[in-house]
């Protein structure tokens, strides 16, 4: 009987709150499901719009610190906003915040377009702040003030609110694929011009005035949506005013040889630009978010008259020189991960290679490529050995058992982000410790891993995840060097070359790559080869390191102090290969303490205001106690909510981004597997009887525990068991896996809600909403840098140690009547 009385009471609310019909309770939860759907949307289509001006650190700290304005929002109702509307009034005021978070998204891009113009502004990181961390502000009003308006109908509620975000992450591929960001952008608002427009269906009949606003901002945002479409006003991310860290914008602003943008194309992945050059016709560049150049040759196809600068490939990058070398028996077949434009199937082609296989993350490069066959010799379409396929490297290559001669990687870097929270890198697996033992696996026992990388700095990364991995596998450090050569570090005019054998090269084979070396005019000095000890023929300190005569520990600790340089390994389970200063990051430490103190001003700040300046104009509806019993169970609940949901969504997307081997598409599908599952478990949270709340928040939160830990301790085999089957089958997994996960998140804050309800606390509901907020952005940077100093799992860890405060917390019934 008792649920039976609860459900109806959530169905039909208390006096305080009002009665709401079915179709009136639709119309709320309706609004907030696409309100929800926009924001989240609109998130991940501004870390796209912001990936094509800054670097992706930059990225992260910008994301982060405009969501403080959901929690912000929140405590602005709090403490400024204390008289709570009754009646039809309560849809008006959500009509009008609606409203103005509709056209709040499109001006904040406009506005960051026209930024985007201004070179001075490039990296004003806290203007990109202040533009976007207004429509997230005016949606943490909005919700804080729902959550506070109908605090029996939270279940529903955050259900709808969980349900919109849900779909939200898997309709904003298909948007940013069919409109690109800035449009995308537009229609989003239009969308939260809906919601506006069905909240103010409550109060049309009654006051025309009223609704005009929702009128008036759906009609703004539809005209400027439409004019976009048509006329291309705002067409673009302005390049111009990109990060001069940015390659396409050097490559624009170039004196010497001008350039221009042929064809840019949007999709999820991100922004992919084709750029020629005037003053040399024989190349062009292919560009992600402005940055991971990838050449694209003019090339007759004809491999016995390729072209000169084709030809000069051969002498003029280190990519070739390998090839030189190779016998017949060590052509059979290559892997070539990350081609871009073509270079490498370019050298495996000129180096006699029987079978190619070459795989790209990025579709929409593949597609350019293919489609500029007439310019580039057709290298992905015209050649029957040369087989190219759309996915992730390091996973493609887990699934194959076939084993290959040559695993190329020719500087495999994006600087751009792929993840919700901006800060994971598409290529973050492809250099740990784990994917070196993965190449050595599918390499013939004469096979070899090939990088051109970046600088010397990567260099001596990838000598130290390879020296660990090879350690790992039973190999000493000074056996180990017998495996690898290096050549060009610290040059300024080629791309250092490393070169991993699976087996041991032998002394014959080493001393014509040296003489090789000193033909082509490269510096003895600033290269290895093994077996070479005379002073003069290779480097002093890798000759050092390779006799045992000093520890790579030892270099590291030199480099860390000197220099400032971290070259420690990386791992899967901290995958920052290329964080090369010690330390986090600026940008990361930046929102970490800002989010840091940030909380502590939400925690202690509202009861300080009001100790100091009492509200005046609070109902006895809304008047808010100064203090009460159990109000700091209820703040480590929503702080721990905050931070725990963020340490176990960004800890999961890691880890499955290298089980399904797509990263905007696993990044979407968990999102939306958690977010339905946990939108189920808000909904269904709603049968619990109210003397059951404070124990359905503790059963919720021990049982997350307990997932967390199996999931910490399964995950890892249950990927390798199905790693071989197709992606429908790995996605359905991966939903099997997170719903139920979900299921349970969903119960402890909407039932949070409820039991300050009961006890007449709705007044603090608001604040509650601020401490969640401001927690999932300090949740955001935690996990960054938890993972940076010990891993992902142990993020995840700490995120299930969220839940165990709550589990502890709540597991006693000291709340009278609940």
């Amino acid at each position: 009987m008792g649920k039976r009385r609860d459900r109806e009471e959530a169905a039909l609310p208390g006096k305080e709150d009002g009665y709401l019909s079915r179709g009136t309770l639709g119309l709320l939860l309706a609004g907030v499901f696409l309100t929800s759907f926009g924001l989240l949307a609109f998130e991940i289509t501004l870390a796209r719009l912001l990936s094509v001006l800054l670097l992706y650190h930059f990225v992260f700290a910008v994301v982060s610190l405009a969501l403080l304005g959901l929690g912000v929002g929140g405590i602005f109702v709090h403490l400024f906003w204390p008289r709570m509307p009754t009646g039809d009034s309560r849809f008006a005021l959500l009509a009008l915040v609606a409203s103005l978070t509709a056209l709040a998204i499109p001006v904040s891009v406009i506005l960051m377009v026209q930024v985007g113009y201004l070179n001075s502004a490039a990296n004003n990181i806290l203007l990109y702040c202040f533009l976007l961390f207004i429509p997230f502000f005016l949606t943490g009003v909005l919700l804080s003030q729902v959550f506070r308006m109908f605090p029996e109908l939270s279940a529903r509620i955050y259900g709808a609110d969980l349900a919109g975000a849900a779909i939200g992450s898997l309709g904003v591929i298909l948007l940013l694929d069919a409109l690109g960001g800035i449009n995308a952008s537009f229609l989003l608002g239009l969308v939260v011009a809906v919601a506006a427009l069905i909240f103010a269906v409550k109060v049309l009949k009654e006051n025309l005035r009223r609704a005009m606003i929702a009128i008036t901002s759906f009609l703004v945002v539809a005209a400027l949506l439409g004019a976009n479409l048509s006329l291309g006003y705002l067409s673009d991310m302005p390049i111009a005013g990109a990060s001069p860290d940015k390659e396409i914008r050097r490559a624009l602003s170039e004196p010497g040889s001008p350039a221009r943008i042929i064809e840019t194309r949007w999709s999820a992945f991100g922004r992919t630009d084709l750029v020629g050059f005037t003053g040399r016709p024989q190349l062009m560049n292919i560009y992600i978010d402005g940055t991971a150049g990838t050449p694209m040759y003019q090339f007759s196809g004809d491999l016995a008259n390729p072209g000169d600068m084709v030809e000069r490939l051969k002498t003029g990058f280190t990519g070739y020189f390998p090839f030189f070398f190779l016998k017949e028996e060590e052509r059979d077949n290559a892997l070539i991960i990350g081609p871009g434009g073509g270079r490498d199937v370019l050298l495996a082609l000129m180096g006699g290679v029987d079978q190619i296989m070459a795989v790209e993350v990025n579709k929409d490069l593949v597609d350019i490529v293919r489609e500029y066959a007439s310019y580039n010799g057709g290298i992905y379409t015209g050649f029957h050995n040369v087989k190219v396929v759309v996915d992730e490297g390091r996973n493609f290559l887990k699934r194959q058992k076939e084993k290959y001669d040559l695993i190329m990687l020719s500087l495999p870097v994006t600087q751009s982000s792929r993840s919700l929270e901006g800060y994971a890198l598409t290529e973050s697996f492809l250099f740990t410790t784990d994917s070196i033992n993965d190449y050595l696996e599918h390499l013939t026992d004469e096979g070899r891993l090939v990088v051109v990388a970046h600088d010397d700095v990567t260099m001596w990364k990838l000598l130290s995840i390879s020296l660990k991995a090879l350690e790992e596998r039973g190999v000493s450090n000074t056996a180990a060097f017998k495996q690898i050569y290096m050549l060009g570090l610290s040059s300024a005019n080629i791309y250092p070359l490393f070169v991993l054998k699976k087996t041991p090269f032998s002394p014959a084979e080493i001393l014509p790559r040296h003489e090789k070396m000193l033909e082509l005019g490269y510096d003895p000095t600033l290269s290895y080869f093994p077996y070479l000890e005379q002073v003069g023929m290779v480097n002093p300190l890798l000759l050092a390191l390779s006799r045992g005569k000093v520890s790579l520990t030892d270099v590291a600790r030199n480099m860390a102090r000197e220099l400032g340089l971290d070259i420690s390994p990386a791992s899967d389970n901290s995958p920052f290969f290329y964080k090369i200063g010690l330390g986090l990051p600026t940008p990361v430490a930046i929102v970490l303490w800002l989010s840091v103190a940030m909380m502590l001003l939400v925690l202690f700040g509202p009861p300080l205001y009001r100790r100091w300046r009492p509200l005046r104009g609070e109902t006895s509806q809304s008047k808010v106690p100064s203090s009460g019993p159990g109000l700091l169970k209820f703040v480590v609940l929503f702080s721990m909510l905050g931070i725990g949901f963020m340490l176990v969504e960004i800890s999961l997307i890691q880890k499955f981004i290298l089980y399904l081997g797509q990263p905007v598409l696993s990044m979407a599908v968990l999102l939306f597997s958690l977010l339905v599952g946990a939108g189920l478990g808000s909904i269904y949270s709603g049968r619990l009887a109210p003397e059951r709340l404070t124990r359905g928040i503790a059963s919720a939160a021990l049982a997350i525990v307990a997932v967390i830990t199996a999931y910490t301790f399964l995950l890892s085999p249950i990927f390798n068991q199905l790693l071989g089957t197709a992606l429908g089958v790995r996605l359905l997994a991966m939903v099997v896996m997170l719903v139920p996960l979900g299921f349970l998140m969903g119960f402890p804050f909407p039932l949070g809600i409820r039991v300050l309800r009961r006890m007449k606390m709705e007044g603090h509901i608001p604040w509650m909403w601020g401490i969640n907020g401001v927690g999932s952005v300090l949740g955001s940077a935690l996990t960054i840098a938890v993972a940076i100093g010990f891993g992902f799992t142990q993020a995840l860890l700490l995120g299930a140690g969220c839940y165990l405060v709550v589990f502890l917390t709540f597991r006693r019934r000291t709340l009278r009547g609940v």
